[in-house]
């Protein structure tokens, strides 16, 4: 965008300038009202040396907007490209802060998760874009056992892949069964995160419940 606007802006500019400016002769004196203060005093007193006559045939070059065209329009063009490139330049820093994209709503991924019947809890649900329209998922899903995990496995797939999400790693965990309380701690993270972020995580909030 950036090159076709600065190749319209130099012919736009070389045609009018082209069309309209009238430029000094080589030889010979001419007025010039584009020019400094200087040297309009300049030409005050040459027009004081002559007559009507002598006046009219001394060629006048211009008009002066003519050499304001150019950095107009390159002024324009700036304020084009900053308005196009910000939207592009945001996307660009959400990407590398990886945060999750704008089309998914995680809070109802979350919720789909949970309610199928084989998921007794889900962890370390993350999404983010890796490039363009690539956008990747993890999740910890616990069931009570291998087998109930691989029936259950080719749903968690699908509603990922229904919410857009195409590249997914699956972490499972198993309930670990006690003999006296029967399955322990079911919404307990069996692989919490290190103690540096658990305060930011999922896992970590459950962690704490469990300790108090």
């Amino acid at each position: 965008l950036g090159d076709a606007l600065g190749s319209v802006i130099v012919v736009v500019n070389a045609l009018v300038f082209y069309s309209y400016w009238t430029p000094c002769p080589k030889d010979g004196p001419c007025i010039n009202l584009c020019i400094d203060d200087h040297c309009a005093e300049n030409i005050t007193q040459m027009s004081a040396r002559m007559n009507a006559t002598e006046l009219e045939k001394i060629p006048i070059a211009g008009p002066c907007w003519v050499l304001y065209l150019d950095p107009a329009l390159c002024l324009i063009m700036v304020c084009i490209l900053l308005y196009t490139t910000y939207p592009l330049l945001k996307e660009s820093a959400l990407i590398l802060l990886q945060t999750v994209p704008k089309q998914i709503d995680i809070r109802s991924l979350n919720e789909k998760l949970r309610k199928l019947e084989e998921v007794e809890a889900v962890h370390e649900l993350h999404v983010w874009q890796l490039a363009g329209s690539r956008i990747i998922g993890t999740a910890h899903i616990k069931c009570k056992d291998p087998e109930t995990y691989m029936k259950v496995a080719k749903n968690i797939k699908e509603i990922f892949h229904d919410e857009g999400i195409h590249a997914t790693t699956i972490q499972p965990e198993f309930a670990i069964v006690d003999s006296d309380v029967g399955f322990e701690a079911v919404g307990k993270c069996e692989f919490p995160c290190r103690t540096q972020c658990a305060l930011k995580q999922c896992c970590g909030a459950a962690e704490k419940t469990t300790a108090k």
